[in-house]
C-alpha cells in the first residue's frame, strides 16, 4: 500500500575464516507474516537451494520481533544449515504476548537443537524462567556450547536452576568458557542454583554476573564456586551486595594466582576495604597487569591509597580505573594521580566521582592530564573542588583540545576553598608553560 514501509531488511554477509555472518541490520520492527519472513531469510534459503549448507558460520537475528508464524519459517531453515558456530537470538520477542513469545522461543529452540553451536546469545528476551524452559532443546541439544549470554532477560531464581540443569545434562565438566547474566533478578536463591555450573566449568574465563540483586548468602556461594575457576580473564560481579564474607573468599581463594586475569570489576559488591586491599596485594605479588580495575563503593579510605598506587605503578596495560564512591579524599586521590603519572599504562578512563576530593589534588590532576595523552574520560563530580580548581582543570583540557574529557560537574561543591593557595601558584606556572 502507498506510504507503507515494506519489510526489506539489509542482510550483511561478512567474510569470515570459516564462513560468513548473516545479520539483520534494519531498524526494529515486528515480522508478522510468513511472506515477510520468507523475504527476510531469502539469503538463507538461497544458500540451502544451492547446497551451500556451510556458507554461514554465524547467524544473528537480534533486533527484529518475530511472530510464531514468522518464527516457523526460520525454524524450517535452521536444521538445513551446517557449520554454524554462533546463534544470536537476542531481543526477538519484543512486544509479543507471553504465550506467543514462548512459542517463538520453543519452535526455534527445537529447530536449533542439533546444530552443534558453540555460542548462544539470548539477551533481552524478557520471559524470565519461562523463556529458559522454552529453550530447553537448544541448551540441551548443543553439547559443545562455550559461550552463553542471558543479559537483561528478566530472569528470577528458578532460571538459575534450569540453566545449570540443562547445560550440565551434556556432561561434567561443562565446556563453558564465557557466561553472562547481567541485569536480572536472580537474587541469592538464583545465584546458589547457578553454582553447580560454575563449579563444573573449569575452562570458565569470562564471567559477568552483575546487577542481579544477589546478597550475602548468594555472594558467598558464588565466591566458593569460583574457587574452581582457575582460568579467569574477565570478571564482572559489580552491583551486587555480596558482603565481606564473599570478599574474604575472593581474597584468599579465588584471585591469587590468576595469571590470565585482564579485567576485574568488583564495584558495588560491598566486599569492603580490607578485602579490596588484600586482592590488590595479591595482584601486585602475582604481577597481574589488568586492563580494567573497578572497586567503586567499597569504603576504600585514603589509608589504602598506598596499596592502590603500588599496584598502578607496575601496570603497563591499565585503561580503565573506577574508584567511584569511596573515601579517598585529597590525600589518597593525589597518591593515585601521581602513581598514574609514573606508570606506563595507557589510561583512558578515570572515575573518582564522590571521593571527598578538594582542590588540594588539582596540581596532581594537572600533571596527570598533561602526561597521559591517552586520557579520554575523567569523572570528578560530587567532590569538593573549588570553582578556581575546576576552571584550571577545564582550561588545561581545553588547551590540549580535550574539552569533552571532563564529565559534568553538576554535583560538585565548588564553594570549598581548601587548596586555593596551591591553585594560585599552579595557575602562574601554567600561564608560563602556555607562553
Amino acid at each position: 500500500r502507498k506510504g507503507e514501509k515494506r519489510e526489506r531488511p539489509t542482510v550483511s554477509v561478512l567474510a569470515m575464516s570459516s564462513g560468513s555472518s548473516f545479520a539483520l541490520k534494519e531498524e526494529r520492527k515486528k515480522v508478522e507474516t510468513k511472506e515477510a519472513a520468507q523475504a527476510l531469510f531469502k539469503s538463507l534459503q538461497e544458500a540451502i537451494d544451492s547446497k551451500e549448507f556451510t556458507k554461514f558460520s554465524s547467524l544473528k537475528f537480534s533486533g527484529m520481533s518475530f511472530s510464531y508464524e514468522a518464527a516457523k519459517v526460520l525454524a524450517e531453515l535452521l536444521p538445513e544449515l551446517k557449520g554454524v558456530d554462533v546463534l544470536d537470538v537476542s531481543d526477538i520477542i519484543a512486544g509479543q504476548e507471553t504465550e506467543e513469545a514462548r512459542k517463538v522461543l520453543k519452535v526455534l529452540s527445537g529447530a536449533a537443537k542439533d546444530m552443534g553451536l558453540t555460542s548462544v546469545l539470548m539477551n533481552e528476551n524478557a520471559l524470565g524462567s519461562n523463556g529458559i524452559a522454552a529453550s530447553e532443546d537448544l541448551l540441551k541439544g548443543n553439547k559443545n556450547i562455550k559461550e552463553l549470554s542471558f543479559n537483561d532477560c528478566g530472569l528470577e531464581s528458578e532460571a538459575g536452576k534450569l540453566i545449570s540443569e540443562y547445560i550440565l545434562s551434556n556432561g561434567k565438566p561443562s565446556k563453558i568458557e564465557k557466561f553472562q547474566i547481567f541485569n536480572n533478578c536472580l537474587t541469592s536463591a538464583g545465584a546458589i542454583t547457578l553454582c553447580p555450573l560454575f563449579e563444573n566449568s573449569p575452562l570458565l574465563a569470562d564471567i559477568r554476573v552483575s546487577s542481579t540483586r544477589i546478597s550475602r548468602e548468594g555472594g558467598e556461594a558464588i565466591a566458593m564456586a569460583m574457587v574452581k575457576c582457575r582460568n579467569l580473564v574477565n570478571v564482572d560481579l559489580s552491583d551486587n551486595s555480596f558482603g565481606e564474607g564473599a570478599g574474604a573468599i575472593f581474597q584468599e581463594k579465588v584471585f591469587p594466582g590468576q595469571k590470565k586475569l585482564k579485567r576485574l570489576d568488583l564495584s558495588g559488591t560491598g566486599i569492603g576495604e580490607k578485602h579490596c586491599v588484600g586482592i590488590l596485594k595479591s595482584l601486585v605479588n602475582d604481577e597481574i597487569d589488568l586492563e580494567l580495575l573497578g572497586m567503586s563503593e567499597n569504603d576504600i579510605s585514603s589509608d589504602s591509597a598506598t596499596v592502590i598506587a603500588a599496584y598502578i605503578k607496575q601496570c603497563c596495560a591499565l585503561k580503565v580505573l573506577n574508584l567511584e564512591g569511596n573515601e579517598l579524599k585529597s590525600e589518597g586521590a593525589t597518591q593515585i594521580c601521581n602513581a598514574l603519572v609514573e606508570s606506563k599504562c595507557p589510561i583512558e578512563t578515570i572515575n573518582l566521582y564522590n571521593n571527598e576530593i578538594t582542590a588540594l589534588t588539582v596540581p596532581a590532576l594537572i600533571k596527570l592530564i598533561r602526561s597521559k595523552p591517552s586520557l579520554k574520560k575523567l569523572n570528578l563530580d560530587a567532590n569538593m573542588i573549588s570553582a578556581k580548581g575546576v576552571n584550571v582543570i577545564k582550561d588545561t583540557l581545553k588547551e590540549l583540545k580535550k574539552d569533552d574529557c571532563l564529565d559534568e560537574m553538576e554535583m560538585n561543591d565548588d564553594e570549598n576553598e581548601e587548596g586555593e593557595d596551591d591553585i594560585d601558584g599552579l595557575t602562574k606556572m601554567l600561564e608560563g608553560l602556555s607562553t
